[in-house]
């Protein structure tokens, strides 16, 4: 019977239907200051295999990550899961990378997946980490419903004591504390009325990102040692897209309220709740020229809490209460939670029957003195094949974000081969 049923699953794949792509990409970065090697991983190589058969399909996703310096070659899969497609809709169970929202790259209510700070000025799924998951779409006529399933927080990926990272950051060790793991369910329903595409969401789980909630008393570390964890945190979001003419307009928001479920002997934070938004329109020119346009922000509606004073010599005093300022978000779009109000701008031209490609952006923070600028050339010269080069800028005033990335302002070059 065994052997029976060996033969019909060989039998099964060998029918069905496989696809296999892929890229090779080795790139280099150089600081722009002094032209010295920034040596962090980079993705070399990335392979997607699948196959289908009737009412199923396979994917996987994943890549080869490799850094210059000392090698160290890893194997990643990104993601790799089944898909049922029933009359009602689908059905998807597996390590999943799941999209929500409506603007592109920074959206406030995508938090079913976490960051690879690795990558986080890639562009969208690429800075995602796949998570156990299953998810159910239903469709019915207009109406498409979707609830998500994962069994346990996936936190984000951090570049721990990277000296080439722009923002250099110590590994948290013992003081970070994962909590109780709780499973985390979200629910999208979308519609489409007119000419417009609307939805609304409902997450819950743990943040992405871990924070401070509090201090037990240490007998090695006096007085007190610092408890990080990842709170746990309820979003409730909407987003539309519509179009006037040949402009495309996209909106969405978040509003989080999060707390700490975790016993301290200091409790420093309760609960909080914010809100994350962004807006974007897209036009593009009669000599095919996609500008885009986005507001990206956020705004702490209350913070329950409070805080260390320090004496001259860094030991804490007394604790105070929490002001707005000090309030740090561990879920949404990172991009919101280091400015109450930023800009992005972008231009985007094909030439050549899409052999060549040039792009320019900027980001600038309309609350701090700090911007970034960015630009961009792919040539594919032949059929399979892409020389890219890029050049990326950060500046900003003493205290911002990007005075800490001046130095990792950077040139890239790359060549790339599909299949």
């Amino acid at each position: 019977m065994r052997l029976i049923m060996r033969t019909w699953w060989l039998l099964s794949f060998a029918a069905a239907q496989w696809n296999v792509s892929g890229s090779i990409h080795p790139v280099t970065m150089n600081r722009t200051s002094d032209r010295s090697s920034i040596s962090l991983p980079f993705r070399i190589a990335e392979f997607e295999i699948g196959f289908s058969k009737g009412d199923f399909d396979l994917k996987t996703s994943s890549v080869v990550e490799y850094r210059w310096t000392g090698g160290d070659a890893k194997f990643d899969l990104r993601e790799a899961y089944f898909i049922w497609y029933p009359s009602w809709g689908e059905l998807k169970v597996g390590k999943q990378i799941h999209a929500w929202g409506a603007v592109d790259g920074n959206n406030p209510t995508d938090n079913l997946n976490s960051y690879d700070y690795y990558y986080m000025f890639l562009a969208g799924t690429d800075r995602k980490i796949g998570s156990l998951s299953a998810s159910v779409k239903y469709y019915w006529n207009d109406w498409q419903l979707e609830v998500v399933v994962i069994p346990e927080n996936e936190p984000n990926r951090y570049p721990f004591d990277e000296e080439d990272f722009p923002i250099v950051m110590a590994d948290p060790g013992d003081f970070l504390t994962a909590g109780e793991t709780i499973a985390e369910y979200g629910m999208r329903v979308q519609t489409t009325m007119g000419n417009s595409d609307i939805s609304i969401s409902y997450f819950s789980g743990r943040d992405r990102g871990f924070t401070l909630v509090g201090y037990n008393y240490h007998p090695l570390i006096d007085p007190v040692a610092p408890v990080l964890t990842y709170r746990k945190t309820d979003e409730i979001g909407i987003d539309m897209v519509t179009f006037i003419g040949d402009l495309t307009l996209r909106a969405e928001a978040g509003f989080f309220n999060t707390q700490n479920d975790l016993h301290t002997d200091i409790e420093t934070f309760k609960d909080a709740a914010y809100l994350q938004f962004a807006v974007q329109a897209e036009y593009t020119t009669a000599n095919d020229i996609t500008l885009m346009i986005q507001l990206i922000g956020n705004d702490v509606l209350e913070v329950n809490g409070s805080t260390y004073t320090y004496d001259e010599t860094g030991n804490p005093t007394e604790l105070v209460a929490m002001n707005e300022d000090e309030f740090q978000q561990g879920m949404g779009t990172p991009f919101a939670m280091f400015t109450d109000l930023g800009m992005f701008l972008s231009a985007t031209g094909n030439y050549w029957d899409n052999a060549l490609e040039i792009r320019g952006n900027t980001f600038m923070d309309f609350q701090d003195s700090q911007k970034m600028l960015g630009g961009g050339v792919t040539y594919s010269p032949v059929e399979n094949w892409a020389i890219d080069c890029s050049i990326s800028k950060f500046m900003g005033e003493e205290g911002t974000h990007f005075k800490e990335m001046e130095n990792f302002s950077h040139l890239s070059l790359g060549v790339k081969y599909s299949f």
